[in-house]
């Protein structure tokens, strides 16, 4: 299995504002080491850029049996990715921060039942592998 992960905005600044000092590189080692465990394939990608973030769904659909998403702020405008997602219907879950994101998942357009909400980022992201490891 190959999945894609993509990584919103400031998720660079992770150690920034997660309270057990987490960085945006202990996350995806973390990531790795889940998905060797798992004989899963990862392609890990951070961006700002919504229009990015959407070229990498497009390009990436063919490519992978599953995504990882990571939407902060983009939870509450971020139709052009729910969009895109709904044209090239992949199987895929969004990971979030429940104390980091909390405000934007309050209001947003995405389907609450593809978000994984967890107050440890890292159990968000095993969480969404497990679910599309399982369908």
């Amino acid at each position: 299995m190959k999945l894609l992960i993509i990584h919103g905005p400031n998720m660079n600044l992770l150690g920034s504002f997660s309270k057990d000092r987490n960085t945006l590189d202990k996350l995806n080692r973390k990531i790795r080491q889940t998905a060797q465990s798992q004989k899963v394939e990862v392609k890990i990608y951070q961006t700002h850029n919504q229009a990015k973030y959407v070229t990498l769904l497009q390009r990436n659909r063919n490519k992978v049996d599953g995504m990882i998403l990571n939407l902060g702020p983009w939870h509450v405008e971020g139709l052009l990715i729910k969009d895109t997602l709904s044209v090239i219907n992949p199987k895929y879950r969004i990971a979030e921060d429940i104390n980091h994101s909390k405000e934007y998942l309050k209001q947003s357009v995405f389907n609450k039942e593809l978000i994984i909400e967890n107050s440890d980022i890292n159990q968000a992201y095993s969480q969404a592998m497990e679910q599309l490891i399982s369908i």
